[in-house]
């Protein structure tokens, strides 16, 4: 997410340096010159609100391999409506001994049953007082499949939940098999031996 602050930033940037450019060089209308200007000063809170709004989107990004699950939401499927179901989680991502590394991250799920039932069941471990890790292991149940079978597999999953058959503006797909993951009770950390 900061890559993506960053970079509407410079965009923004390089705009009003062309813009400046262009006023300062070319022999437009002096009014022309003036609203130019105007409505790019006016244009600057308007941005650094709408980048502060981008850093309380969930990641759709792939989730930690290990972390302790905080809580999660399940927006099932509505045909009715077109919209594919989402599966939000609350991460804390935990590094090889179990000490949390960063702060907490939402992340964003393709809905699926399989999903749904892991979820479920870890939120209610969580609802009983217990701490919940999680982790991904991605390297036993990735398929050996080409880039092109990958490709045609999103895109009839795409067709199959859309009925117009075409994803969202804007929205990536990570493909997410629920086999990959598994809960448990949070281990405790792994602490230093002590000197003799």
């Amino acid at each position: 997410m900061t890559f993506t602050i960053l970079s509407l930033t410079a965009a923004y940037a390089l705009v009003v340096s062309l813009l400046a450019y262009l006023v300062l060089l070319s022999r437009l209308h002096w009014v022309f010159k003036v609203l130019s200007t105007a409505a790019t000063v006016a244009l600057i809170p308007l941005t650094f609100n709408a980048v502060g709004e981008l850093r309380g989107l969930p990641s759709d990004g792939p989730i930690p391999s290990s972390f302790r699950m905080l809580w999660a939401e399940i927006v099932e499927p509505n045909q009715l409506q077109g919209e594919i179901g989402q599966v939000f989680l609350w991460l804390q991502p935990l590094d090889s001994d179990n000490y949390p590394v960063g702060q907490p991250r939402a992340y964003q799920l393709p809905y699926s049953d399989d999903l749904r039932i892991k979820i479920s069941g870890a939120m209610s471990d969580i609802a009983a007082g217990e701490d919940i890790q999680g982790t991904v292991d991605a390297e036993e149940t990735l398929p050996e499949a080409t880039a092109e079978a990958l490709a045609l597999e999103i895109e009839d999953e795409v067709s199959d939940q859309q009925p117009t058959g075409s994803a969202s503006v804007g929205q990536r797909f990570y493909l997410f098999d629920p086999s990959m993951l598994t809960f448990g009770t949070a281990q405790a950390p792994v602490t230093p031996a002590k000197p003799q």
